[in-house]
């Protein structure tokens, strides 16, 4: 699925900005949407047989910071039902409106060029914004203001924000702060981090 994204991305300037910017946001949505229902198969398939995976993919997630696991400031874990819809069965949300809930990390691996990608949820009863910084430097920001098919967290709904070329050291801080919006408390579900070109 990555390869449909860059091949589209090669497309900029040949097609109206209009029809490019709409086509490469929902590549970009079915890229994320393809690992949710992965996660979810294998893991609703392990729950109901027991039966490891012969490649220990079911848990084994090396690359993610659950966000139940970050220091959390005005977040609050919740349970995902069914639990397949999140990874770790968990979510965090924000109940807090108009205020802004924050969630950090320390990041502990070697230093060097890495993507990050955030994974969320964005419900059509509001819209939430996100802000991630790295130490005091925002990264990116964005505003959860796509039309998925539902007011509930769950796998219609989880979607992933990439945020390429970041320069990270062991023991930079990664906080996401969220900001709810109507009926949505900016929730999310994990943080995946992995080595890339710089």
């Amino acid at each position: 699925m990555k390869e449909y994204v860059r091949e589209w991305e090669s497309l900029r300037g040949l097609v109206d900005e209009q029809r490019y910017a709409f086509v490469l946001a929902r590549l970009k949505y079915q890229v994320g949407h393809a690992i949710v229902w992965r996660d979810a198969v294998c893991n609703w398939f392990y729950r109901m047989s027991g039966i490891p995976d012969a490649r220990e993919r079911v848990g084994h997630y090396p690359d993610r910071t659950e966000a139940e696991s970050m220091q959390l400031a005005g977040y609050t874990p919740v349970d995902v039902t069914p639990a397949e819809n999140a990874s770790g069965g968990k979510a965090v949300v924000c109940n807090a409106p108009n205020k802004i809930c924050t969630a950090s990390f320390r990041f502990e691996r070697p230093a060097g060029w890495y993507e990050m990608d955030v994974q969320y949820f964005d419900l059509n009863s509001g819209r939430a914004r996100f802000r991630v910084f790295v130490g005091k430097q925002m990264v990116d920001q964005w505003t959860a203001d796509d039309h998925l098919p539902s007011a509930r967290i769950g796998g219609d709904t989880s979607t992933r924000r990439q945020i390429p070329g970041l320069a990270l050291r062991p023991g930079d801080e990664i906080r996401i702060e969220g900001t709810p919006d109507g009926g949505e408390p900016a929730p999310f579900d994990y943080v995946s981090i992995h080595a890339s070109a710089p």
